[in-house]
């Protein structure tokens, strides 16, 4: 899944800083909400899926479909340090 807003992120993202960076890598622009999570799994459960069969389903808020590796290598708390070439 996609990064929800729950207590152990925000305080793991504890400054506007580290939220918007990683914001940046999420399409949709904010952090999911534990309740969309939850719907999509109801979803899969309920009989309204019972036509599904081998279906990847993302809840990812884009994040999959967007993801870039970076060229540099990063510190996930302090940014890039040196080039991976």
């Amino acid at each position: 899944p996609g990064p929800l807003n729950t207590k152990l992120l925000q305080d793991f993202l504890d400054t506007d800083e580290k939220a918007q960076r990683r914001l940046v890598h999420v399409p949709m622009g904010r952090f999911g909400e534990a309740t969309e999570m939850a719907k999509a799994a109801l979803f899969l459960a309920s009989d309204d899926s019972s036509y599904m069969t081998g279906a990847s389903f993302v809840v990812d808020g884009g994040i999959t479909s967007a993801y870039v590796t970076a060229e540099t290598r990063v510190d996930p708390f302090g940014g890039p340090k040196e080039s991976l070439f």
